[in-house]
C-alpha cells in the first residue's frame, strides 16, 4: 500500500539549512515583524501601518499560510503564500529584516516555495510593487516573469507587477 503524498504547504515546521520557518506565529512575533516591515520598502512607501500588518498576520484567513522565518534560532522575516490561488501559489508576503538580507535567506524560500508548489501546480506567482526595483530584479533572477501591471493596486500612485515561474 502506497503513502498518501504530501500536501503543498502541508506541515509545520520546515528546516531550510540553517534557517527554519514555522506556521505557528505568535502575536508577538507578528508584532515584532510588522515593525520591522512598517519602516521597511515597500511597505513604507505603501504606508501599511505595524497595526494594519499585525492584523493581516494575525487574521483568520484559512487560505493563507504565514510561516515565521528563523535563522540559528532568531526571527528574521516572513512569508506568507496564498494556496489555493490562480493555478498555483501566490507568495503575498516575503519579508525579511535587514540583519538577514543578503545572505541567501530569501533565494531558500523561493525554492522552499517552487517545491512545495510543484506537489499539486504548475505555477507560483508573486507580485512585486514597480517601484520596488529590487525585488523585481530579485524574482527575475530565479526565473519569475512579468505577466502584468495591475494599475493602483494597493495605491493609486503606484502599480504593482504580477509575476510568474512557470514549474512545468
Amino acid at each position: 500500500m502506497g503513502s498518501t503524498p504530501q500536501k503543498a504547504f502541508g506541515r509545520d515546521i520546515e528546516c531550510l539549512d540553517s534557517a527554519q520557518i514555522s506556521k505557528n506565529l505568535t502575536e508577538q512575533q507578528a508584532i515584532e515583524i510588522a515593525e520591522m516591515l512598517s519602516i521597511s520598502d515597500p511597505w513604507k512607501t505603501l504606508k501599511f501601518s505595524t497595526s494594519t500588518l499585525v492584523n493581516y498576520l494575525m487574521r483568520e484567513d484559512p487560505s493563507l499560510r504565514r510561516y515565521g522565518v528563523s535563522d540559528k534560532g532568531t526571527l528574521v522575516g516572513i512569508i506568507c503564500i496564498r494556496h489555493p490561488w490562480l493555478r498555483g501559489p501566490y507568495i503575498e508576503l516575503l519579508g525579511l529584516f535587514p540583519s538577514a538580507r543578503g545572505k541567501g535567506i530569501g533565494k531558500k524560500l523561493i525554492a522552499w516555495a517552487e517545491t512545495e508548489a510543484r506537489r499539486e501546480a504548475k505555477n507560483l506567482w508573486v507580485i512585486a510593487s514597480s517601484f520596488n526595483l529590487q525585488a523585481l530584479n530579485f524574482y527575475q533572477r530565479l526565473g519569475f516573469y512579468p505577466i502584468g501591471t495591475l494599475q493602483g493596486l494597493v495605491t493609486p500612485e503606484y502599480d504593482e507587477i504580477l509575476l510568474r515561474k512557470s514549474l512545468s
